[in-house]
């Protein structure tokens, strides 16, 4: 008798892509108070942490709320 088989779905997408529909608090990110949340803010929210260097447009090490827009 052959072994049975499962099926199996496989899903990508580029690395530095922006998939999904988000929320964040921005000021609560921004703990320092400064205007821009650093990737060491970021760690607190995990989808943003994969997905930082996609919505850091300027390649600064920071996003801005404007930066921010098109992603949540």
């Amino acid at each position: 008798m052959p072994a049975a088989q499962a099926d199996v779905t496989v899903t990508s997408s580029p690395g530095n892509s922006i998939v999904g529909d988000y929320e964040i608090d921005f000021g609560t990110l921004d703990a320092n108070h400064n205007g821009s949340i650093s990737r060491g803010e970021a760690r607190s929210n995990a989808t943003l942490t994969a997905e930082f260097n996609a919505v850091d447009h300027d390649h600064n090490g920071r996003l801005s709320q404007d930066e921010l827009k098109g992603w949540m």
